[in-house]
């Protein structure tokens, strides 16, 4: 198989476990520290469209500038290399990262939430 930015599948493996379960932190810690502060300055977690974008938008900027030394370091590639890598992961969270947080938000509305901005 052809590797992808000259990296053998291997390596690309694992560095897309590493980057799932880095992922997978960061939304945790992320989206509970977003939240928290939504809620403090508005008394609610309820985001319109425009907030939405810009919580997506600054998760994945704070995923790319946290992953692109560890993906350069893992891979032995220079970091423009690594800049390529992550920006390709993370255009992929950032759909998700909208598109899960607006599911959540559907499922598990805040009780204390005003009229919605939807």
């Amino acid at each position: 198989m052809q590797p992808l930015f000259s990296v053998t599948l291997s390596k690309n493996r694992r560095a897309w476990l590493i980057g799932a379960t880095l992922a997978t932190t960061w939304n945790y810690l992320f989206n509970l520290g977003f939240d928290h502060t939504l809620k403090r300055l508005t008394g609610s977690t309820r985001k319109s469209i425009k907030l939405r974008f810009l919580h997506a938008f600054s998760f994945e900027l704070g995923l790319l500038i946290v992953f692109l030394p560890i993906i350069a370091w893992w891979m032995e590639i220079e970091l423009l290399e690594a800049f390529l890598v992550d920006v390709s992961f993370a255009l992929f969270y950032l759909v998700y990262a909208f598109v899960f947080t607006w599911c959540y938000d559907t499922t598990f509305p805040d009780t204390d939430a005003a009229a919605s901005l939807d």
